[in-house]
């Protein structure tokens, strides 16, 4: 039995460096995707949007980050935040990742159900996204099934997500699972149909309302990409947060699956 163990965890092993390589091969075809080395390849989604340059012409807003060191920028409403996505992922996303960003809402976005990163073909069907439900007070993961079918993974009443403070996501994707990293606590991991690929004749969105795409939905971003590494989250200290929103103020080690508000409670 031990042996089998053995055998599984080294497959597993295996298994997962064999998609960080697959992912580093397509990653180092795409300019906006930088790093050195096997694990540190990661696609910028905010360079694919070009919002620095953007900022730089005025059109969109630079304001101070989550900290000193980190700028971030004001993204919407003035300005459409779509590009092709065949443009950003020649060669398709990769079958396992980590998606990660760093956020802030505030106003009425906290009510509004949107997405934050979303992948649409051209007939409008989603393809992928990661989206902020704020009358549900949840997040939620959907994608499209091998079977073609959409499927959404839902992380439900999440209310320390929903206010005016930084956060940072991580969502860990795998090919039949997704975990969900907040400010550097484990809240949950779900097991899913396998996903299928997606169809890169569309476009990619950030900052739009679920049910009206064109629609932008105004908050403020420090960073937004794609690791090709599914181990990102064990190595992240949330360096790129205030000390008290990390899991070093939080009685709960990052490790530990609870819902976040349960590890804030007395924080």
């Amino acid at each position: 039995m031990g042996a089998d163990l053995e055998g599984l965890l080294l497959l597993d092993a295996v298994s997962s460096e064999l998609q960080a390589f697959l992912c580093y091969l397509l990653c180092d075809v795409i300019p906006q995707c930088l790093g050195t080395g096997l694990h540190a390849q990661r696609f910028y989604i905010m360079a694919q949007f070009q919002i620095a340059e953007l900022a730089r012409r005025g059109t969109v807003k630079r304001v101070p980050g989550a900290t000193s060191q980190h700028p971030a920028y004001r993204i919407g409403p003035e300005f459409n935040f779509r590009i092709n996505t065949r443009s950003a992922y020649a060669t398709g996303l990769p079958e396992q990742f980590t998606f990660e960003a760093v956020f802030r809402m505030d106003g009425n976005t906290l009510s509004k159900n949107w997405n934050i990163w979303q992948m649409q073909d051209l007939n409008g069907n989603e393809q992928l996204a990661v989206r902020l439900n704020g009358p549900a007070l949840s997040l939620e993961f959907s994608y499209i099934t091998v079977e073609n079918r959409p499927m959404t993974a839902l992380f439900p009443y999440l209310p320390l997500l929903f206010n005016s403070r930084w956060h940072k996501m991580l969502l860990v994707v795998r090919k039949s699972s997704v975990s969900l990293v907040l400010d550097c606590i484990s809240v949950d991991s779900q097991q899913l149909p396998a996903r299928g690929t997606v169809n890169l004749d569309g476009f990619t969105h950030i900052g739009k309302l679920k049910d009206n795409p064109a629609v932008p939905v105004p908050f403020e971003l420090q960073s937004m990409l794609i690791h090709c590494d599914t181990a990102a989250p064990q190595r992240d200290t949330c360096g790129d947060l205030p000390a008290s929103s990390s899991a070093a103020s939080s009685p709960c080690p990052p490790t530990r699956l609870l819902p976040l508000q349960l590890c804030h409670e007395y924080a």
